[in-house]
């Protein structure tokens, strides 16, 4: 296996101002965090400490405060790197975005070529299965076959989010020995679709209180309790609130 490098072919072929050195902010990003992010993942695991987890740090910081408002500490943290790459000023000649530019560049080229050591360090088959599986599977296609499993009919809506919580939790995720990437793409599927449980009858603190566990730690336990008898049985009123006491007393007892 390699990394994909089709992308590479609308890279910014210079930075001038700052409208440029944002441009180039963000197709680096896209090419890290989006076309190599499950590649990035799984082979940044290997290193615990190395130019890739620092390019891997700045990039995000910088487009975080480029793409968003109301993130001050990533704000501080950009201007700061750009004051260094300046000699202590804040860029604003062409001259001072093409250094950040080129600074960006050089910290990106470490990356790689980190992530390039790291592949002809482990030419071993189980390196290259494990990198493989990683990097194949479909979140979607689990999270379909869990929620058919469970019963489950997903709109466009749902099965987008409960995807995009799947992928996030693979892209961060090291397989060990012995594990099989579909036995857990599935548990994190699983996981996100039971979580979403349905509305209560009633009140959450109706609930608490008739439990009497408001404001200790049983609430919680006691709550996914309320939901489960909710969706199983379908009461409401009366007839809920003695069934779910009843339940409750019983798994107490």
């Amino acid at each position: 296996m390699t990394l994909d490098l089709s992308f590479l072919a609308s890279w910014p072929e210079s930075v001038q101002d700052e409208a440029g050195f944002k441009e180039l902010v963000s197709t680096a990003y896209k090419l890290w965090w989006e076309t190599w992010k499950l590649d990035v993942r799984f082979l940044i695991g290997y290193r615990t400490q190395s130019g890739a987890r620092d390019f891997d740090h700045l990039i995000n910081q910088l487009r975080t405060s480029y793409q968003h408002t109301g993130v001050d500490k990533q704000d501080e943290q950009a201007e700061r790197w750009a004051k260094a790459v300046c000699g202590g000023r804040v860029p604003a000649t062409s001259a001072d975005w093409m250094a950040c530019g080129i600074a960006l560049m050089k910290t990106f080229n470490t990356a790689i070529d980190v992530l390039c050591q790291t592949i002809t360090q482990n030419r071993n088959n189980a390196f290259r299965t494990a990198w493989q599986t990683k990097v194949a599977v479909s979140e979607e296609a689990v999270v379909v076959r869990v929620a058919a499993d469970l019963g489950m009919r997903l709109n466009d809506g749902l099965r987008g989010f409960h995807v995009s919580q799947v992928k996030r939790r693979w892209a961060g995720y090291k397989l060990r020995k012995g594990e099989v990437a579909g036995d857990i793409l599935a548990a994190f599927a699983e996981e996100s679709l039971i979580s979403r449980s349905g509305r209560l009858p009633c009140s959450y603190l109706d609930v608490l209180s008739a439990l009497k566990v408001l404001g200790t730690p049983d609430a919680v336990p006691a709550l996914r309790l309320a939901h489960a008898v909710a969706e199983l049985t379908r009461m409401v009123g009366e007839s809920y609130m003695k069934r779910l006491n009843d339940v409750w007393a019983l798994l107490r007892d």
